[in-house]
This record gives structure tokens, C-alpha cells and sequence, in this order.
């Protein structure tokens, strides 16, 4: 068949499958001959009315249209359509399939999906691509706030806005939910793929509107090269992808070039997220107990639980490590839960040594308190345990206060109805004001460790404006990570209520930290 430089030229049977095709319509549609009928590869499936232009040709052969192919950018591209003499069009039979039975396009934005492009690649193997993953940026949002057909309309108008990019040739399309893909043919210099970039970034510069709400949207990408960083589709997109978490992890909003040792650190989530799996199984978590010291009395207090992986071959795995890819995974639920109940049996056992007004704090993360059962979870620890609820503190930190702050706030209250107290952890790291600061039910304010740090410094200030500003709320203050006498010191002149810290003891296993209270002093300035 002749070539004709951006023309499909495709032949049919009788039967209205496709026999032939030039090399750009195979290139373009990604398909085989022999095993496809036309309608499937239209956009709009319209081949009803090729039939009728072909009940009508009479003695003619070969017909020119415009049509939009699937795959092809949005272009209306000439066709010339070659009908096999001696058909009896009366025989023809059209398929009732449609596009997205095939499984090369999107049923929502009708792009091409991961069977389309892995079909592409395999076609268009001697040329090098770029593939960038592209991920809406807490997308959740949209369809959590307005509901799932608002969100499915958003997804359209961000696919209209990528079809118009100013960029001479590019291929669209969606992987899953609000993940998109772009592929660039031919790639010379990553400029090329930077100038890309740039004009997606002004499509996001623009503001979406639901139902007179105005609001805007980021994403965060991932970019890949074939053949460098893979040999067929599926690797090159998963790298991509891998990428594109980074460019999560680093804070949203950016681009990642993919390189082999962000794969390595991604095998090793996966690994810490199998292994995290099984450490629930086989009870390798434990809780240690740093004490809470009463700064004018020199008494403890309480304690706050921590959580410590002790694997079985004795090895020791930091919580900053394991965390948060616990909260990724929402293995956080089941982990934070057995942490609960752990600290909560300590408690009963405090009571029934006779230490009935020693408390113990517990973190909870912003994973366990969204889950709606969470109150009736800690109810029902409660209860279990057989404790007196004002022998538990939980602990929570801005950044979960600042999120949904009306269920949040809620939520405490209901807890606080219960008798427990909340202490907000990591003051001043986060988002909130003073003015938030009334507006939250809370009763205890905890001091991170970077500010008591300070003390000594020209930054020194810092703590005791929050020590007063806790005291002007009627909160009882905490400072954490105290490890030295000038800092106790300081404290101790503007009211710290309690110490917590190294200098009065490091964290400790439960006989350990028993022990610790039978010293009825332990710890003197």
C-alpha cells in the first residue's frame, strides 16, 4: 500500500475487518491486522455511518474522511478508507463492542490505557520516549468534598486541559484514577521534557469550579526513559511511577527524573512493609516508657509509651524508620490499636501496684484518628482493660489538629468526655496560631525538642512564651527532650509543670520503668 505522511490508509473485508493498513496507521493504532473491526478503533464508534457511505459508493472504491482515532491527540486526521472489491455490503455485520471492551481506552476520558500503550511500545521499539507519570495531587479531596460525579468531571476538564497543550506531538493518556500518562517520541535533550512540564504547569495555574467553588489543583511527576530505563512499556512505567513517589515523598508538587537508587529505596518500603506485616504476626513490637517527672515535686508523673520492633534475630529497628511506612500502608491502624491496648494494660497494672494517679500517654496518628470507629476503638479498649480513662493520655500533633478540624474537634471532645486527656504534641512545628490554640479542646501542651535545644541560645525566648502562653490557657506544659541542668534550670523559672527527657531517664522496658517509680525522688536538680 502507498505511504502518505499522516494519512491512515486502511483496508477492510466483507466481514468489516481491517486486512491492511499503511505503517502510520499501525504506528498510530497500535493494532494488528486481521483481527480488528473498524468501529473499534474510532473514537466515537461511528461506524454505522461508514456503512451507509459504503451502501452508496456504488462503483466506487476508496473514500476519504475525517474521522478522530483513538490514540491520536485530539487530531483529525484524513483516512482513506480502500473497500475490498466484489463486496456484497449486505453481508458486512458491525460489532457491538465498543472502544473500552477492546481495553485500549479509558471508558471516562476515552485516552488510550496501559493495554494501548504496551501494544505501542512493542511498535515503536526503535525510538526514544520519555514517559511521564503524572499524579493529582490530593485528588481525594475533590471527590470526598463533592462527591464522585464532580470528581469525574474535574478528571475530564484536567484531560481537555492536557489535550491543549502548545507542544508539537505528544500521546495522552490514564493509567488509573487521577494518574496520567504522557509519552514523548524522539527525545533529544531533557529540555524537551521540561518545556512540557512547564506548559502542564500553566494548565494547573488555572483554577477549577465546582458548583461555585473555586478551587485549585497541583500534581506531582515522575519521568522515565525507554529504552534507558526499561525495555518495554511496563518497566518504563514503573519507573516513572517509582519516581513519581519520590516526588511525592519530597513533598508533592514536583518532578522527579527517575535514577536506580530511588528503585532500591523503593524495594526497601516494600520490604519494611512485608516486614511490618509479619512483626505484627509474630509480636516482635514492644513498648518501652519514658518517664514524666513533675519539675517542682520531683515526682513522676506518668509515662509516654514507646513503641520499639525488636526483631527475633535481636536486631533493633528505629521508629523513624518503620512509622511512617506504617501510616503509608494504614498498617498504623492495627499497630497503633495493639499500642493502645499494650499501654492501657500497663495502666491496670500501675492501679493494682497501688500507683492509681500515674498516667500514660500514647501517640496516635492522623491515619487512626480519620477512621470513623476510632472513639468507639478506645471505648472499648477502655472498658476491656478495666482502667480508669483519666490514667490516659493520647497525644496528637498539629498537623493532625489542622486536619478536618471540625471531625477532629469533635472527636476529642468525645474523648475528653470519656475523662481522657490530649496533650498536643510538637508544639510550634506546625500549622497552628494562638488563636487556633483557644479554639482546640486540649489540656496539655508538650514543648518539641528543637526549642528546648534553644535554651542557652539568643533563641531561648522562644520557650517561655510558649510555657506562658500554655499557662494563660490553663494547660499543663510538658518539655520534652531535656538533657541538661541549664535547661532545667530555665524551665524551672518560668513553671515548666513537667520534664521529659534523657537527663531524667531514657525510655525503659516495663520492669525497668516499675523500678523507676519505686524512687520516690528520682530525680533532683
Amino acid at each position: 500500500m502507498g505511504e502518505m505522511k499522516e494519512i491512515i490508509i486502511i483496508k477492510v473485508n466483507a466481514s468489516g475487518k481491517i486486512t491492511n493498513m499503511n505503517e502510520y496507521a499501525k504506528k498510530n493504532l497500535a493494532l494488528s491486522e486481521g483481527i480488528v473491526h473498524l468501529d473499534n478503533v474510532l473514537a466515537n464508534n461511528n461506524f454505522e455511518n461508514i456503512k451507509a457511505l459504503i451502501q452508496n459508493l456504488n462503483n466506487s472504491r476508496r473514500i476519504s474522511l475525517r474521522l478522530i482515532f483513538a490514540g491520536i491527540n485530539n487530531k483529525n486526521i484524513t483516512t482513506i478508507c480502500t473497500i475490498d472489491q466484489n463486496i456484497n455490503t449486505e453481508e458486512i455485520e458491525i460489532s457491538a463492542i465498543k472502544l473500552q471492551t477492546l481495553n485500549i481506552l479509558d471508558p471516562l476520558t476515552q485516552l488510550p490505557n496501559s493495554d494501548y500503550f504496551n501494544t505501542y511500545f512493542e511498535r515503536n521499539s526503535n525510538s526514544k520516549k520519555a514517559l511521564i507519570y503524572l499524579d493529582i495531587d490530593n485528588f481525594k479531596f475533590v471527590n470526598d468534598s463533592f462527591g464522585k460525579k464532580a470528581g469525574d468531571n474535574t478528571l475530564k476538564e484536567i484531560v481537555n486541559r492536557l489535550k491543549s497543550l502548545d507542544y508539537p506531538s505528544y500521546l495522552l493518556g490514564r493509567i488509573m484514577a487521577d494518574e496520567f500518562i504522557i509519552i514523548l517520541e524522539n527525545i533529544k535533550h531533557s529540555n524537551d521534557i521540561l518545556e512540557i512540564l512547564q506548559l502542564i504547569n500553566t494548565k494547573f495555574d488555572e483554577t477549577f469550579t465546582i458548583n461555585g467553588v473555586t478551587f485549585g489543583l497541583t500534581y506531582s511527576a515522575g519521568i522515565a526513559m525507554y529504552p534507558q530505563d526499561g525495555n518495554n512499556f511496563e518497566e518504563v512505567c514503573s519507573h516513572a511511577d517509582i519516581a513519581n513517589h519520590k516526588s511525592k515523598e519530597d513533598g508533592k508538587r514536583k518532578y522527579t527524573f527517575y535514577q536506580s537508587d530511588i528503585k532500591y529505596d523503593a524495594l526497601e518500603k516494600v520490604y519494611m512493609q512485608n516486614d511490618i506485616r509479619e512483626a505484627i504476626q509474630n509480636k516482635e513490637f514492644c513498648l518501652f516508657y519514658q518517664p514524666q517527672v513533675d519539675l517542682k515535686k520531683c515526682q513522676t508523673r506518668g509515662f509516654e509509651a514507646l513503641i520499639r520492633w525488636i526483631k527475633s534475630d535481636g536486631r533493633i529497628i528505629a521508629p523513624l524508620k518503620f512509622i511512617p511506612r506504617a501510616e503509608e500502608t494504614r498498617l498504623i491502624i492495627p499497630m497503633g490499636t495493639w499500642v493502645l491496648r499494650e499501654a492501657c494494660c500497663f495502666i491496670n497494672r500501675l492501679k493494682r501496684r497501688g500507683y492509681k494517679d500515674v498516667y500514660v500517654a500514647v501517640n496516635v496518628s492522623g491515619v487512626q484518628l480519620a477512621e470513623d470507629n476510632f472513639i468507639e476503638v478506645v471505648k472499648e479498649i477502655v472498658e476491656e482493660t478495666k482502667i480508669n480513662a483519666k490514667n490516659l493520655h493520647l497525644e496528637i500533633t498539629e498537623t493532625i489538629l489542622m486536619t478536618n478540624m471540625k471531625e477532629t474537634t469533635n472527636k476529642i471532645r468525645a474523648l475528653q468526655d470519656m475523662g481522657i486527656s490530649i496533650a498536643l504534641d510538637d508544639f510550634g512545628t506546625g500549622y497552628s496560631s494562638l488563636t487556633y490554640l483557644k479554639q482546640f479542646p486540649i489540656n496539655i501542651l508538650k514543648i518539641e525538642k528543637n526549642f528546648v535545644d534553644d535554651i542557652g541560645t539568643n533563641k531561648k525566648n522562644l520557650v517561655s512564651s510558649i510555657i506562658n502562653i500554655g499557662h494563660e490557657l490553663n494547660l499543663k506544659v510538658i518539655a520534652e527532650g531535656v538533657e541538661n541542668k541549664i535547661q532545667v534550670n530555665y524551665l524551672e523559672s518560668f513553671n515548666c509543670d513537667i520534664l521529659q527527657g534523657y537527663l531524667v531517664s531514657k525510655p525503659l522496658p516495663e520492669a525497668e520503668a516499675l523500678a523507676f517509680l519505686k524512687n520516690k525522688r528520682p530525680f533532683r536538680i
